[in-house]
């Protein structure tokens, strides 16, 4: 006889996959961990999933990811030619960027810390260490078009890689420490201010 595979069992299965994901990484999780929070038997967990990585990708996959990677750099482009972003009115393109970002990582609260705090041991492992580099790039691509005579050294560069390392592993802590939006906006927007306030400086 068929197995008869349930979609409310699977979306649990999912649901609770998410949460020991974001707890405790990818490498560290294991099946039999996922199969109790999600209130069923290891076993059954096999008949939904063929192993951990099948899971993992199902929960956090490829789609996620490029919107996540879209998202982000339609946000850092947004500023291209401003500098200033407190001249900017409430519809400017930066700030409507910005918004689309931040409702998409609240909306993706745990795929986010997966992706950019917890992904150690998959093939997203480098992804957190290569937006860092990203953003480096973008930043000084930034700011090189407000002064074309701009010159970044090895150790602006070393700078710059712990400033943009730092923010994603802000953002990720954030995301992991609250699940209300209003405390996630506030704690955002409170960190945004003091990092565009330290680049500008930094580039000055």
């Amino acid at each position: 006889m068929a197995q008869v595979l349930k979609d409310d069992v699977q979306e649990s299965i999912a649901a609770a996959a998410l949460k020991v994901f974001a707890r405790k990484g990818y490498e560290s999780a294991t099946m039999a961990e996922i199969a109790r929070a999600a209130g069923v038997s290891t076993g059954n967990i096999y008949r939904y999933f063929a192993n951990k990585d099948a899971l993992f990708y199902a929960v956090v996959d490829d789609g996620f990811v490029r919107a996540f990677a879209l998202l982000l750099r339609r946000r850092v482009k947004a500023l291209d030619g401003v500098d200033d972003i407190r001249t900017l009115p409430p519809t400017a393109a930066y700030h409507l960027a910005s918004e689309d970002l931040l409702r998409f990582c609240i909306e993706n609260r745990l795929r986010v810390v997966i992706l950019l705090g917890r992904a150690g041991g998959s093939r997203y492992e480098r992804f957190a260490d290569e937006t860092a580099g990203r953003l480096v790039e973008l930043a000084i691509e930034h700011f090189r078009a407000l002064d074309p005579c701009l010159q970044v050294t090895e150790a602006m560069r070393f700078n710059l890689d712990q400033i943009y390392r730092s923010l994603v592993g802000t953002m990720v802590s954030t995301l992991a420490r609250f699940d209300d939006e209003a405390a996630i906006r506030e704690a955002v927007d409170g960190y945004a201010r003091y990092h565009l306030a330290g680049l500008r400086s930094f580039f000055a």
